[in-house]
């Protein structure tokens, strides 16, 4: 199977990739500001995201629509986020780092 990945471009963590995870298994590296088609097994059943310690929820591969999916930080832009939560997301919050979303319309 073959998903459309799409990373926007952020402020934070603009310098480091996030590696994508099938099943536990990584898959691809994922650049910021970038697009890009990576195959999956067909049997595939959760999709994670990684940078360092900290990563997304799974998130189920039947809930990927056919625009591909979005993974991204949880600041998404909002500087107000970005300032006043970075610890909560490196510590309690690390699973909740990134966000995988079903939706490439930018």
């Amino acid at each position: 199977m073959i998903i459309q990945v799409f990373r926007p471009k952020q402020l934070a963590d603009m310098a480091r990739d996030y590696k994508l995870f099938a099943d536990g298994v990584e898959v691809a590296t994922i650049t910021r500001g970038s697009i890009q088609s990576i195959e999956i097994p067909d049997d595939t059943k959760n999709l994670q995201a990684r940078i360092d310690w900290c990563s997304s929820q799974t998130f189920p591969v039947h809930a990927i629509t056919e625009n591909g999916i979005v993974i991204k930080n949880s600041f998404a832009s909002n500087i107000i986020t970005l300032l006043l939560l970075p610890l909560y997301y490196i510590t309690f919050g690390k699973g909740k780092y990134l966000k995988i979303e079903s939706d490439m319309s930018r």
